[in-house]
């Protein structure tokens, strides 16, 4: 992976108008990243999405149909769900079903376990594309994205990057990674979720109030992301710092090493690049 693009540096103002193909959870969460931030105005993003709630108080172009998305837009972000990409092909009546490519424009791709290859295959070749990995964190300007593809060329050069800075922090990366990153920071977010879920269900149990055991749990993951944000120090040395010779940490992080949980949880996350490379293929 390339070295991390800093958000501050990528806020520049979007001139191109935007379309997006499906706005559910992540593609919601772009949008609003990219109004919030003031990169891009409402008057020059389009939206197709007949299942989106509430999109009027973006004030965005809502459009009737994927093909008014496609006539509209110079960036064209996919954020439907990938069984959706044949049929979307259709309608569109572009690449291996009529041969109109998507000239001057880019694609940005948010399909979970669909390569590049298997988007040129439906929508054609001659158009930029860019595949991106964000995450759940977009929708409070917190993502992790890596993107991959087409970055640095063509006349939307760095565009991928405004975007995506608009909701986080993003990383340039070989496609050969993404089902990597897929399982670390796609599904990652799932997994500090869980260890918040442990940790208030065991408070509760002990015995305080569940708006209290939440309020432990998710304080504590919120404080120790930011330290790791903030310090210059690897994660496994704030782990050591935080943890007293014979203390209590010291006895619970035993337990968990002898239960062997890195191993376990390495072997999950190798499941979950199983999973994804599974899809790829499918």
């Amino acid at each position: 992976m390339t070295v991390e693009e800093r958000v501050e540096n990528k806020m520049r103002k979007l001139n191109e108008k935007i379309g997006f193909i499906g706005c559910g959870n992540m593609g919601g969460a772009i949008l609003q990243g990219l109004l919030q931030k003031k990169v891009a105005k409402p008057a020059q993003i389009f939206v197709h999405d007949p299942f989106a709630k509430n999109l009027s108080k973006f004030k965005v172009k809502v459009v009737k149909t994927n093909r008014d998305v496609l006539n509209n837009s110079q960036i064209v972000i996919l954020a439907i769900k990938p069984q959706e990409l044949p049929n979307l092909a259709k309608e569109l009546h572009v690449g291996a079903y009529r041969n109109t490519p998507l000239r001057n424009k880019m694609v940005i791709s948010i399909l979970a376990g669909t390569p590049i290859s298997k988007i040129r295959k439906y929508l054609g070749k001659n158009f930029s594309i860019v595949r991106a990995m964000p995450n759940l964190g977009a929708i409070v300007g917190e993502s992790m994205t890596a993107i991959c593809g087409d970055i640095n060329v063509g006349a939307y050069r760095d565009t991928p990057l405004r975007i995506f800075s608009a909701c986080g922090r993003v990383i340039k990366t070989s496609e050969k990674y993404l089902d990597l990153v897929t399982a670390v920071s796609g599904s990652g977010p799932a997994y500090f979720f869980l260890l918040m879920e442990l940790l208030a269900s065991f408070a509760k149990r002990s015995g305080l109030s569940e708006s209290q055991a939440n309020a432990l749990a998710i304080q504590t993951a919120l404080g120790s992301a930011k330290l790791a944000v903030a310090s210059k120090e690897a994660p496994a040395v704030l782990r050591q710092r935080v943890t007293s010779k014979k203390g209590t940490t010291d006895a619970a992080l035993k337990v968990l090493f002898k239960k062997q949980f890195p191993k376990i949880f390495h072997e999950a996350l190798k499941k979950a690049v199983k999973r994804a490379k599974e899809l790829s293929r499918s």
